[in-house]
């Protein structure tokens, strides 16, 4: 997500992407940036329908979207790369300073259709929350019961922290064996936490996310994919792709809220989702032009797609006179959302990259370098 792809292009084994796949922005691996894209494309699509009873779809998908997202940040984890006062300032840059942006944008969304609510004399369950609860929510840092308007955003406060978790177990524990022992047992407080305990600044979510983190560090550090003809790739991605399907066992994963399931299953399907896609984007990386296009612009697609999406419900229910309730549980109803919000994220993420970069921790000589 919002980490830099910039692991070095896969050795003379992995013939599947050969060293044309550099595409795009100059020291990018395009594989990286299309595993991103189909990420975020199963967000959005994740976040259309927001049904009562998640369909088998909505499980399959929310198994490992997220964990995924993790897994691609810690191939760029780079331990011991400087003190740990400049890692922490860069973070906060790059991912606090976006939480907070957009955290604040979601909840102007709210009074804005929380005033307008009241003065038409509406009774919107959506306000129940009233004012205040959604605003201190955004400084408590955790999804959950109208604490944070823009629903998404936990992800990038979440990032921050297993990101530093992540960089000091790398940095001060030299033993790889060390590091999983250290990682596993700060994972597995994490799921013990979850749906039991909520931690302010999406805690419960950080430290279940570090073994997703660590194993994306040891995947790149250790040089698996180069390990792999493309006869093996094969073989493990349908190998995943089949553990993946029985994720319904489970049940639904709302990872940001601390809804795991039983622990074990989470982490095979997580694990089983998120190497399917990494091997599939590998296998059809010569197709993936169009998602590493998408991949590229991952942190403000997820920064403004929950706003998008949302607006676009709120003037479909006035127009056509649906609720909210009954839009989220309508297949053509859904579609037409998905495909409005879709044509709408276009021009925002424009606008977002080209004149708002600061509001992602951007530079605006990076952002020029980008849209010339």
């Amino acid at each position: 997500m919002p980490a830099t792809s910039d692991l070095p292009a896969p050795g003379q084994r992995a013939p599947a992407i050969p060293a044309t796949a550099l595409a795009g922005a100059a020291g990018r691996t395009q594989w990286i940036d299309s595993a991103k894209g189909l990420g975020i494309l199963l967000i959005f699509f994740g976040h259309v329908y927001s049904t009562v009873t998640p369909s088998a779809l909505y499980v399959y998908i929310y198994a490992f979207h997220v964990p995924l997202f993790f897994f691609i940040s810690g191939l760029t984890l780079r331990p011991g790369a400087g003190p740990l006062s400049g890692v922490v300032q860069k973070k906060l840059r790059t991912l606090i300073v976006p939480y907070l942006w957009y955290a604040f944008l979601g909840y102007l969304f709210y009074l804005a259709g929380f005033l307008l609510a009241q003065r038409q004399g509406l009774n919107v369950p959506q306000f129940d929350y009233g004012l205040w609860q959604p605003l201190q929510g955004i400084f408590f840092g955790t999804i959950g019961e109208g604490r944070i308007i823009n629903g998404p955003v936990w992800f990038v406060m979440a990032l921050f922290w297993t990101f530093l978790l992540g960089y000091l177990v790398n940095t001060l524990i030299r033993s790889p064996v060390g590091q999983w022992v250290a990682v596993l047992v700060l994972t597995g407080l994490g799921l013990a936490l979850a749906g039991q305990v909520t931690l302010p600044f999406s805690g419960v979510a950080a430290l279940s996310a570090l073994v997703f983190l660590q194993a994306g560090y040891r995947f790149q550090s250790e040089g698996i994919l180069n390990a792999l003809g493309n006869a093996q790739r094969w073989m493990l991605l349908l190998i995943f792709g089949v553990v993946s399907l029985f994720s319904q066992i489970n049940g639904f994963v709302g990872f940001g809220e601390g809804i795991v399931g039983h622990p074990l299953w989470f982490l095979l399907f997580a694990f089983s989702g998120t190497l399917m896609v990494v091997l599939l984007v590998t296998l059809a990386d010569r197709w993936c032009g169009w998602l590493a296009f998408v991949g590229r612009y991952s942190l403000s697609i997820m920064l403004i797609h929950m706003l998008i999406i949302k607006s676009v419900k709120v003037v479909m229910s006035g127009a056509l006179g649906h609720s909210i309730q009954e839009i989220d549980n309508d297949i053509g109803l859904g579609l037409m959302v998905l495909l409005a919000s879709g044509a709408l994220l276009v021009p925002a993420v424009w606008i977002m990259e080209r004149y708002l970069p600061f509001t992602m921790g951007k530079t605006r000589s990076a952002a020029a370098s980008r849209h010339p």
